[in-house]
């Protein structure tokens, strides 16, 4: 196997169990000049990366329960192309769904490509969508506190870098679905009863690893019966709305003049 498929084969996210070690100066700037080539529309570069440094600012600011040295912010930002624009005399039209989602997909490509980019370098990585949570960080907050710019701009996702804690460190990669329900060949296909039954299979059995919340926390028999009764079961539509309307504010101040 070659050094790049060995990279991505190893990627698994590293919950909380990082250490105090100061990441290398080099190495995030490895990492940095790393994410800044990833693909991306028309060359545009239509994104934004805030290195947020201190264990202490990246618990205060990204909330998403865990420590690490440094986290990565990526950020849908029009600003710059704009500004660049405005200062040669020239207009330009970003205030639209399609330029959003444009950027939107150049951002999660630069976050991806970090990702890889830091685990070749034995750093640990978390992708965290904390930053969307209202009852774990409100936007409001992370506008002023580093102080974002009010339009054609919005955060994606947080990304926390560290050297992972080995003595606490998972001894397996969590489970993968690969074919039935994931991978579609020519057109859509809707699971056949037959293939429900084997995902669900898979996804049951300890051995394959899909359980990375803590079944036994939720005092339930199965992993499915933990993520759909306890994880990740029917919300409380008022908690649902008031998320859905902070993030609502962000992208319509994004979108709309």
């Amino acid at each position: 196997m070659n050094e790049v498929l060995e990279t991505i084969y190893n990627l698994h996210a590293v919950h909380g169990n990082f250490t105090s070690r100061p990441i290398e100066e080099e190495k995030i700037k490895t990492i940095l000049n790393a994410c800044v080539n990833a693909q991306n529309a028309s060359n545009r570069q239509s994104y934004s990366i805030i290195v947020i440094r201190g264990e202490e600012n990246v618990q205060k600011i990204i909330r998403c329960g865990y420590k690490s040295p440094i986290a990565l912010l990526f950020c849908v930002d029009f600003n710059r192309i704009h500004d660049i624009g405005d200062y040669l005399g020239y207009q330009s039209d970003n205030d639209n769904l399609f330029s959003y989602l444009t950027a939107h997909t150049d951002a999660v490509l630069a976050t991806q490509t970090a990702v890889m980019a830091a685990t070749s370098l034995e750093l640990g990585t978390l992708c965290t969508n904390s930053i969307h949570h209202l009852y774990r960080k409100n936007l409001d907050d992370m506008y002023k506190e580093l102080t974002l710019p009010d339009k054609h701009f919005f955060p994606v996702t947080a990304l926390l870098l560290g050297y992972e804690d080995k003595t606490k460190a998972l001894h397996h990669k969590s489970g993968r679905l690969k074919d039935s329900g994931i991978v579609h060949y020519d057109t859509y296909k809707k699971l056949t009863t037959e293939e429900k039954e084997e995902i669900i299979k898979t996804v049951n059995n300890p051995k394959n690893h899909f359980d990375t919340k803590g079944r036994e926390k939720g005092n339930c028999s199965t992993y499915l019966e933990f993520y759909y009764t306890k994880w990740a079961p029917l919300r409380d539509p008022e908690v649902i709305s008031k998320m859905d309307d902070m993030l609502y504010n962000k992208l319509t101040s994004f979108i709309k003049n």
